[in-house]
């Protein structure tokens, strides 16, 4: 938000307050709830579990999402069952386990304020989003999105790993792959520099492409 005019971001409920929702369709359904009066045209950027709501929302709405901006995330996203385990039985130790993952340099008092934010949210919240990102499969359905999208994934990123965004890329018609390099799970923090250059750019083009639509 700080570094786009305009930008607007949504809080889903149990991040952290609320009840957490049940899978990505629900989650969707939200958001178009909240950004359905906004003004647009309206580019919907989404960080892993949030690119796989991003893309519900273009499914269920495409009239209201002119663009995708898709950070480290696919047209699926497996989670082991060992990470369910973790959760039960150390939430604190797998809240730790998924933030250190996320960071290729780690930093130890980013670690502990992020693994902190995750510890806020509560066992509830991690565990529907780690069974709606188990839940999310698209692939085969995203055919009928023609809007145009950039496809962001971090070169060492052990989370979503490069291979499913490439995988996304392939299965969206109109998209653009970029590959961060010295990036994990979070390029938009590890590397905001390649990141919004990337980011403006995509909706630069986007921009002109709208304007010269008659």
């Amino acid at each position: 938000m700080a570094r786009f005019e305009g930008a607007l971001a949504v809080a889903l409920p149990g991040h952290p307050d609320g009840a957490p929702l049940d899978g990505t369709r629900a989650m969707a359904d939200w958001v178009i709830a909240e950004v359905e009066d906004v003004p647009g045209p309206l580019v919907m950027v989404g960080h892993s579990l949030g690119g796989a709501v991003a893309l519900e929302v273009a499914l269920a709405r495409a009239d209201l999402v002119a663009g995708l901006v898709l950070v480290s995330t696919g047209a699926r996203l497996p989670v082991p069952d060992d990470a369910l385990t973790r959760l039960d039985h150390d939430f604190a130790g797998e809240c730790a386990r998924l933030v250190e993952q996320s960071w290729l340099y780690h930093d130890a008092d980013l670690i502990r304020r992020g693994t902190n934010s995750v510890i806020s949210m509560g066992p509830a919240a991690l565990r529907a989003d780690y069974l709606a990102a188990r839940g999310h499969d698209l692939r085969g359905g995203l055919g009928g999105l023609d809007m145009p999208a950039l496809v962001v994934s971090g070169d060492s990123d052990p989370l979503v790993p490069t291979w499913l965004s490439e995988e996304l890329a392939d299965e969206l018609p109109d998209a653009t792959l970029a590959i961060i390099a010295g990036a994990a799970h979070v390029p938009q923090l590890e590397r905001s520099d390649a990141v919004d250059l990337l980011v403006a750019a995509f909706l630069a083009r986007l921009e002109q492409s709208l304007a010269d639509d008659p």
